[in-house]
Parts: structure tokens; sequence; C-alpha cells
């Protein structure tokens, strides 16, 4: 099981920090409502402790499994920062569960799942409603960030958009050559990643690959250009 750790929580290992600046003001305000239940100690305490049964009382007695944390989190995905996944299950079971709620970052439970690597949790997420695509990060973009090659793969074979840009213009393929994994890589490429891609700065998954100092897959991947223009040119 993967421990999961506060840095975890962004593509770019800063807790919201590559997506803040994008954030939407009051983002929040249309889909939830800080309530007196959202003040609930014991409840976000228990999530904390992975007290599925504490949690499922609660739900029963009427809790609002939607309900967000001080900071925006909806419990769904606070339960995957805190490595609560008992809890997670217990929530997500729960048929009031809004599967594409949005945290104050429009993230969504699969982008967290996606990112953690939890191929099985991404699949009762879909089975419940969870949105493969959508505009700006996607889940596929979290998956290849963090190498999870099965959850990629898996992600495609839903139609998942293999070279959705994010709001920089950042590619899955991009992610997959900065987090250095091999086999995310050639799930993407196999799928018709566009290894020429570019970002808003300018830069193609070669770049982002050298940036991180991963030159050995930057080589593999100027090869692989090299070849396919040789055979485009024949």
């Amino acid at each position: 099981m993967i421990k999961v750790n506060s840095e975890d929580f962004s593509p770019l290992g800063r807790v919201g920090g590559w997506l803040l600046r994008r954030a939407v003001p009051g983002l929040l305000a249309a889909s939830v409502s800080v309530s007196a239940m959202a003040q609930n100690t014991s409840w976000w305490r228990d999530i904390r402790n992975d007290r599925a049964s504490a949690v499922a009382e609660q739900l029963r007695a009427g809790a609002d499994p939607n309900q967000v944390t001080d900071k925006g989190e909806p419990a769904l995905m606070q339960a995957v920062r805190d490595d609560a996944w008992e809890v997670f299950d217990v929530i997500l079971a729960d048929s009031r569960t809004d599967v594409n709620i949005m945290n104050g970052v429009q993230e969504t439970p699969l982008m967290y799942t996606a990112l953690t690597g939890q191929l099985a949790r991404s699949q009762a997420l879909v089975k419940r409603g969870a949105e493969v695509n959508r505009l700006g990060w996607t889940p596929l973009h979290y998956a290849a960030a963090k190498g999870h090659a099965d959850v990629a793969k898996w992600l495609i074979g839903l139609k998942a958009i293999v070279n959705a840009p994010s709001p920089d213009g950042t590619s899955p393929l991009m992610m997959a050559m900065r987090a250095n994994s091999v086999d995310t890589v050639q799930v993407l490429i196999d799928a018709g990643a566009d290894p020429s891609q570019r970002n808003l700065q300018g830069q193609d998954a070669i770049d982002m690959a050298k940036q991180f100092g991963n030159d050995r897959l930057a080589d593999a991947m100027e090869k692989l250009v090299q070849d396919r223009r040789k055979a485009q040119s024949r």
C-alpha cells in the first residue's frame, strides 16, 4: 500500500502550488457549504485515524458525505490524504457521495486515486460515475506524474485523451518524462502520445526530461523522434 504524504498532492510535488494559481474564486460555494457538520471535529478525527465503523455510524445518522474541511477538501479526498482507505471505501459506498466533487483547486477524487496508484479504487469511482476526461489537469496527468503505468493504461482504455493539455499546455507524456517512468512513457507512446507537443513555456517532453536530469530517457525519446522522421521521409 502506498503511504501518502502531503507532497503527493500536486503533480509537481507542491501542495496545490501549481494549481492554486488557477483556482476559481468561490469555486466551492456553488457545490458545498461549510455547515456546522463541517466543523464536527470527531468526523475529521475519525477520517484521519481511518475509523471506518465510526464514519459509517455518522453517515447512518445523517452526516453529509460531501462535507469539506476548512481548507475546502472534500471528505472523500481528505481520506486519501490521510491514507485512510477503509474510510474512503465507506464514504464512496454512500449513495449520496458526489464522485465528481472538486476541491478548491479543481482536483477530483479520481485524480487523487490516480496520483496514488489506487487502480481498484479508481475503477470503483468510475463505476459510480467519475469522469475520466475533463478540461485542464486530468486523472491521466496525475497517473503519469507518479509513474503509475497500470492506472494510465486503464484510463486510456476508457478513452482518456492521451494528449490532453493542462492549463499551461503540459501533456501526460511530459509528466511521465518528468517522473522518469519508462513504463508509463511507453504506455503513452503506444497510445499515440505526441512527443513534439509543447507547453506554454515552449517545452516538449524531451525538454521536460532534461530539465529534471532524466537524460537517458530524453536520449531514448530523441532517438524515437528521429527514427519517426526518417520513416516519414522515405
